[in-house]
């Protein structure tokens, strides 16, 4: 039996549900949404006497901090963000890459992944190769690389697929990339909390996350590395905080920060920085390798019960290729219907196009695996 990792007390919905719905939203770490309600209620009744100037550098500055130990990188090379989509859109307008270059990626990956090479492409003319699934949505690694050639600029990978919890090997694809003159970036927000991510072993040129998934943090909060050869580009979107000293208004001169900082832009909620702040700092006390392996016990045993009772599990076969993410079919059976009965029997999961998706994190125990199955098969 494997118990849970994450307790009751700081995930209280475990106790209710069966919740294997992280790839969708994670449970919220109790104490970082604690930390956000705080932050709220301490600025409503005392305005910047709560939260000071200082206050607004440190809260993204700790953020950054904990980010670069997710991911093994240096604070600096760190931005924080309201989402990860708009950090990828201004990495996107500032790599800009050119008619006669192409952008290799998915057509399994999540829009917000690749949507913004997409509107930079129709701008520039570049072209958008994609690699294509077979019947299962699963993505033939080899077929992926041979998309990169010698007119690849860059390679846009979701590191897990969100559909089927497929994984990509960031190394194979970072060098690959890098052999051909291109740069790899990633979308993380799949896997940034159940799987180890480092960018010095895996040598990719930027990683952008957010927060609300696997991570168990707030929505609103976004953050990205960026490896230094990309800090000296012009960001497609700036603004005060982008300067090298943002308390020095001055609208004549834009002088940017001499790191990824100059990816930060402007005001956001920064109560969910502290929330985020809080959550991923959780999860790194746990140990991510060690969330990982719990993850994979779990799962793994949530798709041994599911074939057992005649599921289609969807994506790779090789164990070594997914996440805890299990997308599954159930033959004769309408998957919206399906997912219904499964919530009214409060297992949570998701519906996505024609399949449920099963998406279990630290939180979850075999016990909850088994009470799990259990329904579906009387749903059955």
């Amino acid at each position: 039996m494997t118990d849970r990792l994450g307790s009751i007390e700081v995930f209280p919905p475990a106790g209710q549900y069966v919740y294997m719905d992280a790839a969708s939203v994670g449970l919220s770490h109790s104490d970082g949404a604690a930390a956000i309600s705080d932050w709220q209620r301490a600025l409503a009744e005392q305005g910047t006497v709560a939260f000071t100037e200082q206050d607004e550098v440190e809260c993204l500055d700790n953020l950054n901090d904990v980010t670069a130990r997710l991911f093994n990188a240096r604070t600096e090379d760190i931005a924080t963000a309201s989402s990860e989509t708009v950090l990828m859109s201004s990495l996107a307008w500032a790599v800009m890459p050119q008619s006669g270059t192409n952008i290799v990626s998915t057509e399994t990956t999540h829009p917000s992944t690749v949507y913004p090479w997409m509107r930079v492409a129709q701008h520039t003319g570049a072209q958008l190769r994609w690699a294509k699934a077979d019947a299962s949505l699963s993505i033939d690694p080899d077929e992926l690389e041979d998309l990169i050639d010698e007119s690849t600029s860059v390679v846009c990978l979701s590191h897990v697929e969100w559909g089927t919890g497929q994984v990509f090997d960031l190394k194979r694809f970072s060098d690959a990339a890098h052999r051909r003159g291109a740069i790899c970036v990633v979308d993380a927000t799949q896997s940034a909390g159940q799987i180890p991510i480092d960018v010095q072993a895996t040598g990719v040129d930027a990683v952008a996350t957010s927060t609300y998934k696997w991570l168990c943090g707030p929505f609103g909060t976004g953050m990205m590395y960026v490896a230094p050869a990309l800090q000296g580009l012009n960001p497609g979107i700036i603004g005060w905080r982008s300067h090298k000293d943002m308390w020095d208004f001055q609208a004549d001169r834009l002088e940017y920060a001499d790191s990824a900082k100059r990816y930060e832009f402007g005001t956001m909620a920064y109560g969910t920085a502290f929330g985020a702040t809080r959550s991923a700092d959780y999860l790194l006390g746990i140990g991510i390798d060690r969330i990982a392996a719990h993850n994979r016990e779990i799962s793994d045993h949530l798709i041994e019960g599911l074939r057992d009772l005649g599921a289609e599990i969807l994506g790779p076969e090789a164990t070594v290729n997914r996440s805890a993410t299990v997308a599954a079919r159930f033959p004769g059976k309408d998957s919206a219907g399906f997912a219904k009965t499964l919530k009214e029997a409060d297992v949570i999961a998701s519906l996505r196009r024609d399949f449920i998706r099963f998406s279990p994190h630290l939180y979850n125990s075999t016990d909850d695996i088994d009470r799990g199955l259990e329904a579906i098969r009387a749903a059955l």
